[in-house]
């Protein structure tokens, strides 16, 4: 290979590498907007720790009804949930049952 190969060649390198970092911060950082989502009893019971509401879904024994207004990707183990007022609930996704996203 010559010079200018080389170069041509670490240059294309270097930007592939730059995309994938470009989608990696985005799937860290990107927060989905949720319509509601079911959780299990676990997970409502730390909803209703956190403050917020989880109400009985009548369609569905033994879950429970959750509106959050935005959720963090499928990107981690756990999943922050933000609500509309009051602080941000963190649970297991093993706890949520069903994501229902906003259009």
């Amino acid at each position: 290979m010559s010079r200018l190969d080389k170069w041509v060649a670490g240059v294309l390198t270097a930007g592939i590498v730059a995309i994938l970092l470009g989608i990696l911060t985005t799937a860290v950082f990107t927060r989905i907007p949720v319509a509601h989502i079911y959780v299990n009893e676990a997970g409502a019971r730390a909803i209703i720790v956190g403050g917020h509401q989880a109400v009985a879904a009548p369609d569905w024994p033994g879950t429970y009804l959750v509106t959050p207004r935005f959720a963090d990707t499928a990107f981690w183990p756990n999943a922050t949930l933000d609500f509309q007022n009051g602080a941000p609930v963190t649970l297991p996704r093993r706890d949520i049952v069903l994501w229902v996203y906003r259009g």
